[in-house]
C-alpha cells in the first residue's frame, strides 16, 4: 500500500527557502569580494601602513560575512501560509529586500568608520592653517597657573581694595549771593 500522497514534490515555503537562502549568498559572497577588491585602496589611504590595510581589509570582510549571513539564517523563516506562486514571490521579494537592506547599511557603516580614520590622518598631517607672523608678548605680571587666584585674597576671601587717595578740593572764596563780584 503507497502512503505517499500526490502532488508536487516540493511545497512552495520549502522551495522559497531555497531559492531566499541561494540568492542571499550569492549577493553576500559578490558584495564581499567587491568589498575585498574596491576597499583596500580606501584602506591604503585611511591607514598609511599598506599591511595594516590589508589586515583590516580581511578582518572587514570576515565580519561581514559574519553578520549578513548570521541575519539571512535568522531572517530565514516565513511566518505566513504560501499558497500560490504569487504569495511565495512576495515573501521571497521582502526577505531579499530585507538582505540587501542590511548589505547596504552595513557598507556605510563602515565607509562611515574608516572615513572618520582618513579624516583623523589628514588633519594631522596638514599644516597650520596661518603661519604665525609675530608672537605676542607675555603678559605682564605673568598669569599664575589654572585654577590658582592671580593675588592673594584678603581674610573673608574677596580681593581687598587698594586705598584710594582722596582728593584736595581748592577752597572756595566766601562771597554771597547778592552781591556782585569784583571787577577784574
Amino acid at each position: 500500500m503507497n502512503t505517499f500522497k500526490k502532488g508536487p514534490v516540493m511545497d512552495l515555503k520549502l522551495g522559497t527557502y531555497l531559492i531566499y537562502l541561494a540568492v542571499s549568498i550569492v549577493l553576500t559572497v559578490w558584495v564581499a569580494r567587491t568589498l575585498l577588491k574596491n576597499g583596500q585602496v580606501f584602506l591604503d589611504d585611511a591607514l598609511t601602513d599598506e599591511r595594516l590595510a590589508k589586515s583590516v581589509n580581511h578582518l572587514l570582510v570576515v565580519g561581514f560575512y559574519l553578520l549578513n549571513l548570521g541575519y539571512v539564517a535568522v531572517a530565514l523563516k516565513i511566518g505566513q501560509r504560501l499558497p500560490d506562486g504569487s504569495s511565495a514571490m512576495e515573501a521571497l521579494a521582502w526577505k531579499l529586500g530585507l538582505v540587501l537592506l542590511v548589505l547596504g547599511g552595513l557598507h556605510f557603516f563602515n565607509l562611515f568608520v574608516l572615513s572618520r580614520f582618513r579624516r583623523r590622518r589628514m588633519l594631522d598631517q596638514l599644516p597650520p592653517p596661518v603661519p604665525p607672523t609675530r608672537m605676542m608678548p607675555a603678559p605682564y605680571p605673568p598669569l599664575p597657573p589654572y585654577g590658582m587666584s592671580p593675588r592673594p585674597a584678603a581674610p573673608h576671601g574677596y580681593p581687598k581694595p587698594a586705598p584710594q587717595p582722596v582728593p584736595q578740593q581748592a577752597p572756595r572764596p566766601e562771597t554771597q549771593p547778592d552781591e556782585p563780584l569784583p571787577p577784574q
